[in-house]
């Protein structure tokens, strides 16, 4: 045999060795890459310009833009309520009264005490010699009964409780008869902590609602906004005027809405379900949330079929920028009119 059969004899085995080889890591990638595959389990979408919005979702309630609660500063038994929810109060206006029998006793007692103490330091500076230890212990208990007749009329004025401010009146906690402690509205409530009389500005309404911490972060004054109110019908559009600094009792943060044309049917206390803008992009490049596999918080792939539909599908490497519920914004990676595949069975693409 020559040599020349020889060479050829052992080059065609390794060739086709090589070959196999080559075969086998191309399955193996495949099999572990099967999107790569082309098949009918995919639909193919291209690239458009559209616009993303992304949005803070959170439940609330329509409540008045300006509120008052207002409790007694002194304990005592409840009078006289000349007031009920739905009144219209003037500011300075009474709205309840306690019995004012003892602290009126106490200012009489303190008036007494204090006019004694006179007629003592007149008496001991009249005397002959001046007795000068007895005019220093008059004047300290003038002193003493003076600070009580203050206290006494601090107390007498306390027992009427005065609107703030004007206003509707929205609650009264208490009735004629209640025993109440100084800050706290009835025996019952007190463990609430719920005001005796509350006051709203009807005339200025706004949509309170109640965000999570994890979402409060992105939420800011001037943000745009809307709500869809129980009752209303079209939804209530506004933006963001105020975001509490802590959260409430629920744990939630307190965001504000206010709208500058207000539906003549809203009322406090409605239901809402409140939306509020947070990020914006019009007109820029997208793709379904299903044609991407994300890879960092801002990159991502995609598959992309071959152009003349022979061969495997390529993974692309993309930048992202916000995201919605219908679209992903690209910005960059892809151009307008390419096309990407949308597996129709996402359960295993996260």
């Amino acid at each position: 045999m020559s040599t020349g059969r020889r060479r050829l004899g052992w080059l065609l085995p390794t060739v086709l060795v090589v070959v196999l080889l080559a075969g086998g890591a191309g399955t193996v990638v495949l099999l572990r890459e099967p999107q790569l595959l082309p098949g009918r389990t995919a639909t193919v979408v291209p690239v458009v310009r559209a616009d993303v919005v992304t949005e803070v979702r959170a439940p609330g309630s329509v409540r008045s833009g300006g509120e008052a609660d207002v409790s007694f500063v002194v304990s005592g038994v409840v009078t006289t309520i000349p007031v009920a929810p739905g009144a219209t109060v003037a500011p300075g206006e009474v709205l309840a009264t306690l019995d004012d029998a003892p602290a009126r006793a106490r200012i009489a007692a303190a008036q007494t005490a204090l006019a004694a103490d006179t007629r003592d330091i007149t008496a001991a500076r009249s005397a002959v010699p001046v007795d000068l230890v007895a005019v220093g212990r008059f004047e300290a208990a003038a002193a003493r009964d003076r600070a009580e007749l203050a206290e006494a009329n601090r107390q007498l004025e306390g027992t009427v409780l005065r609107a703030p401010r004007g206003g509707t009146v929205t609650a009264v906690a208490g009735q004629v008869g209640d025993r109440v402690d100084a800050g706290a509205p009835t025996p019952d409530d007190a463990p609430s902590r719920r005001p005796f009389v509350r006051l709203a500005d009807l005339a200025t309404l706004v949509v309170r609602a109640a965000v999570p911490p994890r979402d409060v972060p992105r939420v800011l004054p001037g943000q745009s906004a809307s709500a869809v109110v129980d009752g209303v019908g079209d939804p209530v559009l506004g933006e963001v005027v105020g975001v509490e600094p802590a959260p409430g009792p629920d744990g939630a943060y307190g965001v504000s809405v206010a709208s500058p044309l207000p539906p003549p049917t809203l009322r406090v206390g409605q239901a809402a379900d409140v939306r509020v803008v947070v990020d914006r992009a019009v007109g820029v490049l997208v793709v379904p949330p299903a044609a991407v596999r994300r890879v960092s918080p801002d990159r991502a792939t995609v598959l992309v079929p071959p152009p003349d539909g022979r061969g495997p599908n390529r993974v692309l490497t993309v930048t992202t920028g916000i995201a919605d519920a219908t679209s992903v914004e690209i910005r960059a990676g892809l151009r307008e009119g390419d096309r990407v595949l949308v597996p129709r069975d996402t359960g295993s693409r996260p």
